[in-house]
């Protein structure tokens, strides 16, 4: 009787093996496509990243260069003169106000940029980690399929080896060396 309960539960972890076989199959497929998609998603934030980085670098320029001109046309008495005449002064102070909107839309896009910064960081880190996983989930789909084959060769020899319990089991009379009486 204990050859077999060994024999069933050699053919039970048969079973199980190609079981746990075709469900890392399938979570293999499945990660493979999802690795895929994060490479692409990582490098189209990669790109929109850069995009963002030559943005607020060009506004710096564009901010830094409107300063430049502010100070340039506030050192000009003749210039100060005749905005205060002719409109009141108010071009300066439309000057003022542009460049500092100027510098909240360039805080603005720090800020952005940084967030970009901190996604693509934490995305190139779950890329990595799921490309472990997938790694640690194929060495798991090779040890299933070795353990299969190797249940399937032992609970096959076995069962050659104590073929005699076959009758005993079907509820057969049969002599000790398995032959039916």
């Amino acid at each position: 009787m204990g050859k077999l309960l060994v024999l069933l539960l050699i053919i039970l972890l048969t079973f199980l093996s190609v079981a746990g076989y075709m469900f890392l199959r399938k979570a293999i497929i499945a990660g493979e496509i999802q690795i895929a998609d994060g490479q692409r998603q990582l490098e189209e934030g990669k790109s929109r990243l850069e995009n963002g980085r030559d943005e607020l670098e060009a506004g710096r320029e564009e901010c830094a260069d409107g300063k430049i001109e502010y100070a340039e046309a506030e050192d000009n008495l003749l210039l100060v003169l005749a905005d205060k005449l002719l409109k009141g002064g108010s071009g300066f102070r439309e000057a003022r106000e542009r460049i500092a909107k100027g510098e909240r839309r360039i805080a603005a896009g720090k800020d952005k940029v940084s967030n970009g910064e901190r996604r693509f960081d934490a995305g190139t880190l779950e890329l990595f980690q799921g490309r472990e996983r997938l790694k640690r989930a194929k060495y798991a789909y090779v040890a299933c399929a070795f353990g299969t084959a190797f249940f399937a060769f032992l609970s096959i020899a076995l069962g050659l080896r104590w073929w005699r319990l076959l009758p005993l089991i079907k509820g057969l009379n049969c002599n000790s060396k398995g032959e039916l009486k």
